[in-house]
């Protein structure tokens, strides 16, 4: 459904900054990958909280965090479970507003006709990262029962 895709691009540029980085901020493997997990989200116009990336990447084994780095902010880094799950972490180091200002462009790209101060109430009682970070196919019925209200959907 149009919803769940509509996340899926309000989130993917922090996905690939996720893939792209972790960081103690104190140096080595973990210190370049967190400045390059911060340098992507730039890229993609988000901004992260540095001392969230910090805590994150403090977790981040020396093997992830070197494989974060060998790959580059752009490349897709071959990490361990755990280290995916960290990346995932990462969602929460956004501001929440930014993520909802994401989804809404993502609809308005997307061509459907909103109101957009229903969306931006509707939103308000899900946590878009968290539902991002949770994947599937199709968006939580919830998510999608909230958003019917929202949609002009020409009838």
């Amino acid at each position: 459904m149009r919803t769940r895709r509509m996340a899926a691009l309000a989130i993917g540029g922090l996905l690939l900054a996720a893939c792209g980085g972790d960081d103690d901020g104190a140096g080595g493997a973990q210190g370049q990958a967190a400045d390059a997990a911060m340098v992507a989200a730039a890229q993609e116009g988000f901004t992260l909280d540095e001392s969230c990336v910090n805590d994150i990447a403090a977790q981040l084994s020396d093997e992830d965090a070197q494989a974060i780095v060998d790959a580059g902010p752009d490349g897709d880094a071959d990490i361990s479970a755990e280290g995916e799950a960290l990346s995932l972490e990462l969602l929460s180091c956004v501001d929440s507003s930014a993520l909802v200002d994401q989804f809404i462009e993502g609809m308005s790209e997307s061509g459907e006709d909103f109101d957009e101060a229903c969306v931006r109430e509707r939103l308000e009682d899900f946590d878009i990262a968290e539902l991002v970070a949770e994947g599937g196919e199709a968006p939580p019925t919830d998510l999608v029962q909230a958003m019917i209200e929202c949609i002009d959907l020409g009838g």
